[in-house]
């Protein structure tokens, strides 16, 4: 079956920055569209702040907005005493009293998985979770249990078949508050997202303190029953998942054009120092990207970083980019996309000497910021002056208008 990128999958995955904020979740679209090209793309996603700026929240109205259902979110609330087992599940005795054991699912086996302040477990226990990010599946006393399924039934008058998604979305709360652990480089390097939730504006703060003292409306509690192939959907969830399922596979096929594909290319070889795997780089540009790294680079960049760089472009460039009209062509908009994901695809990823922070800015802010300014420096001196592809020389200076656009200086 073909899988073209359509108007009216445009029209569905940009409607759901607004669909979230509809649900009383403001000022939060740049993180919305993060999100969702995450689940279009098979990601993960670390969402960075302080606690009480609604992380949790965010993630059950985006799949309300997707028409997935609450029952489609799990959580589990990371402290020091999690064991593995209170997130995979285990064998239980069967309930009736034949003394089997049979396997009792944890949270982890719902579509959306809120990993609520990862970083305050142990690291033994956060690394628990790098067998279902990578593979998608989880392996409980020796047998193999997938987070993913594929699924088939009747829609619109005609069988269909899709897979279920599956996506970790991490609270982390600032490395330099009290009781928590820094994440495993192996297991940070599996978010394709790392965004940094920041305190909103007086005027989000003031419709955020509306809402908070408006009557209450209790919703009809729903059974907290995984997304697997047992549960009975609603012609609604078949409905979002058909749609999810088919926008997925669009944007996945899309074609990163090469002056794109060079220049992420070229930015995963700048930190690990082959300067001359380069393409597309004068020589004098060359040479100055070499005299600015250094050495600066403690923790180089490696292939995940490169995959998650190009089907991030890719996934903005159908998320925000591309007008529904013009979906055929949504690749041409990838360049826009790689200025707008490049921070969150990298931060948590590169590691960086900031020696020449002054003292007062060492703190997990003045870091955060220094590392940012980095990144964007890395990645204009990365992009090709010359011509690559058959597109002209000059790449380099539209990729500069393209960071200082609007969408790109949001600090997500």
């Amino acid at each position: 079956m073909s899988f073209e990128l359509r108007a009216d999958d445009i029209d569905y995955l940009r409607g759901l920055p607004a669909a979230v904020e509809a649900r009383n979740m403001f000022g939060l679209a740049p993180v919305v569209k993060l999100l969702v090209i995450s689940l279009l793309t098979g990601g993960h996603v670390l969402l960075e702040g302080n606690p009480g700026l609604g992380k949790t929240a965010l993630v059950r109205a985006l799949a309300d907005a997707m028409g997935l259902g609450r029952k489609a979110v799990g959580r589990i609330q990371f402290t020091p005493d999690l064991m593995p087992a209170d997130i995979t599940g285990t064998l239980m005795p069967a309930a009736d009293g034949s003394g089997a054991l049979k396997f009792r699912p944890g949270p982890i086996f719902h579509a959306l998985l809120i990993a609520d302040e990862i970083n305050r477990a142990t690291p033994k226990t956060q690394s628990a979770m790098l067998e279902a990010m990578a593979e998608f599946q989880v392996t409980v006393l020796g047998k193999t249990e997938p987070l993913r399924h594929a699924r088939s039934f009747s829609h619109g008058g005609y069988m269909t078949e899709v897979n279920t998604p599956f996506m970790v979305m991490a609270t982390q709360n600032p490395i330099d508050q009290e009781g928590t652990y820094d994440l495993p480089e192996a297991q940070s390097d599996r978010f394709m997202f790392k965004i940094r939730m920041s305190m909103p504006g007086a005027d989000v703060i003031a419709r955020i303190v509306r809402k908070e003292i408006a009557p209450i409306v209790v919703p009809p509690v729903e059974p907290e029953t995984p997304l697997d192939a047992e549960v009975p959907l609603t012609e609604a969830e078949k409905a979002a998942l058909v749609q999810l399922h088919n926008a997925s596979r669009a944007v996945l096929s899309l074609t990163l054009p090469p002056v794109v594909e060079a220049h992420v290319v070229n930015i995963v070889q700048a930190t690990n120092l082959n300067f001359a795997e380069m393409t597309g780089l004068s020589p004098k540009r060359r040479e100055a990207l070499k005299v600015w790294l250094g050495n600066r680079i403690t923790y180089p960049l490696g292939p995940r970083a490169a995959s998650a760089l190009a089907k991030g472009a890719l996934g903005w460039s159908a998320v925000d980019a591309t007008p529904p009209a013009e979906a055929l062509t949504a690749a041409a908009g990838a360049r826009q996309g790689l200025a707008a994901v490049l921070r969150p695809v990298l931060r948590h990823r590169l590691r960086i000497t900031l020696d020449d922070l002054p003292p007062e800015a060492r703190t997990g802010a003045g870091e955060a910021v220094a590392l940012d300014a980095f990144l964007t420096e890395l990645a204009l001196m990365s992009a090709p002056d010359l011509a690559v592809g058959g597109e002209g020389a000059g790449y380099n200076d539209r990729f500069r208008a393209d960071l200082a656009s609007p969408m790109a200086k949001l600090a997500i």
